[in-house]
Formats: C-alpha cells, sequence, structure tokens
C-alpha cells in the first residue's frame, strides 16, 4: 500500500512539473512570436520612413499582449531566458538588414498583418 502511494505521489509530482514547463515553454515561444513583431516594427520606423506612422499604429497593437505577457511570466519564468530568445531575433533582425533583405516590401507585410489579418489568436490563447 505504501509503495502505491509513493508512486501515486511521484506520479502527481512530475504531472504538475511537465505541465508547468509546458506552459513556460508556451509563454516564451509566444514572448518570440511578440518580441519579433515589435522589433521588426520598430526597425520599419528607423528604416522606412515612408510606413512610420502605420508600423507605429501596428505597434500599439502589441503592448496590451506584451502587458499580459509580462504580468504571466512574472516570478513564474527567468527572464533570461526571454531575454536570451529577444537576442536571437534581435540578432537574425541585424544581420537581415546587414544583408539589404530589410525592405520595404517587407514592412509592408509586417503593418498588413497587424493591421488586417491580427496575430494568432491561438497562440494568445496562453496569456489568457
Amino acid at each position: 500500500m505504501k509503495k502505491w502511494l509513493l508512486t501515486s505521489l511521484v506520479a502527481a509530482g512530475l504531472s504538475c512539473s511537465v505541465q508547468a514547463a509546458d506552459q513556460d515553454y508556451k509563454l516564451v515561444t509566444v514572448a518570440g512570436y511578440l518580441n519579433f513583431y515589435l522589433l521588426n516594427l520598430n526597425a520599419c520606423e528607423d528604416f522606412h520612413p515612408q510606413v512610420r506612422k502605420a508600423a507605429f499604429d501596428a505597434e500599439q497593437t502589441l503592448y496590451p499582449w506584451l502587458e499580459k505577457l509580462d504580468m504571466r511570466t512574472k516570478n513564474s519564468i527567468d527572464a533570461s531566458v526571454i531575454s536570451d530568445v529577444v537576442k536571437k531575433r534581435r540578432n537574425a533582425l541585424n544581420a537581415q538588414i546587414n544583408e539589404g533583405d530589410f525592405t520595404l516590401e517587407h514592412c509592408q507585410a509586417v503593418i498588413k498583418l497587424l493591421s488586417g489579418d491580427g496575430l494568432d489568436k491561438t497562440l494568445l490563447k496562453n496569456l489568457e
């Protein structure tokens, strides 16, 4: 009987830790997703002044989600994990800029996606 009880407690503990790790992974994924758009829009504002206003307006749609993300990740995920994701995104964007691949068309596509199509609702459900 003691072995069965101990096994049940260990299994329950592992299940909780797996669920927590899965939730952390989802939140880190959302952080990378939102920061991808934020970094791109900031770069659009800097490198393509013809879309600066549209990029700024599209950027405003991200802030409510970023605030929710901040509330969900405070004290639950090591900040360095999200920081590493953002650094990788920034490095990829810098490489794109340095290679001359950060075009006006790219910015227009990002703005259209945020302004027209909207963000991925399935992914953002992780913040609810």
